[in-house]
C-alpha cells in the first residue's frame, strides 16, 4: 500500500431520528445513527443498542408484543444517541481536556467520567450512584 492508496472520507453526520424502524423491524448501530470518530462511540453506541434491545426483547411476554418492544428500544436510545453524536461532533472535543485532566484529582476525575457516561450509556444509568476513584 502507498500514500496514494490511502483517502480522506469524509464523515456525514445527521440528525438522530426518533424511530428507527417499523412495526417487527429496527435497526441499531451506525444503521440508525452514524457516530463521528471523534470520540470513538461508533462501537460503544452499537453495543448499547444491542443491550437495551435484548432486554426490550426479553421482557416481551410474546411474538403480538415485539412492535411494542421495539418502539420502546427506539425511544429509549434515540435521545441518548442523539446527545453522543452532538458531544462527538465538534472535532475539538479533546483538545484541551488532557492538559486540564493532569492536574485533577484522581477522585474528581472519575467522579467527571462517570457523570458524563451517565448521560449517553443506558447501562451505566442504571447502575449504582457512587463511584470508587479509579487510579490512572
Amino acid at each position: 500500500m502507498v500514500d496514494a492508496d490511502v483517502e480522506f472520507f469524509a464523515h456525514y453526520r445527521h440528525r438522530v431520528p426518533r424511530t428507527w424502524g417499523r412495526g417487527r423491524a429496527t435497526v441499531l448501530g451506525d444503521a440508525a445513527h452514524t457516530m463521528p470518530p471523534t470520540m470513538a462511540q461508533g462501537a460503544n453506541q452499537a453495543l448499547e443498542d444491542a443491550w437495551t434491545l435484548a432486554g426490550a426483547l426479553r421482557r416481551t411476554p410474546g411474538a403480538a408484543g415485539i412492535p411494542q418492544a421495539l418502539t420502546h428500544y427506539e425511544r429509549s436510545r434515540s435521545r441518548r444517541a442523539s446527545l453522543t453524536a452532538r458531544r462527538a461532533g465538534p472535532e475539538t472535543t479533546n483538545k484541551y481536556l488532557p492538559t486540564l485532566f493532569r492536574m485533577m484529582p484522581d477522585a474528581l476525575l472519575s467522579r467527571y467520567y462517570t457523570r458524563r457516561l451517565r448521560l449517553v450509556s443506558t447501562y451505566l444509568s442504571d447502575g449504582p450512584k457512587r463511584t470508587t476513584p479509579v487510579s490512572r
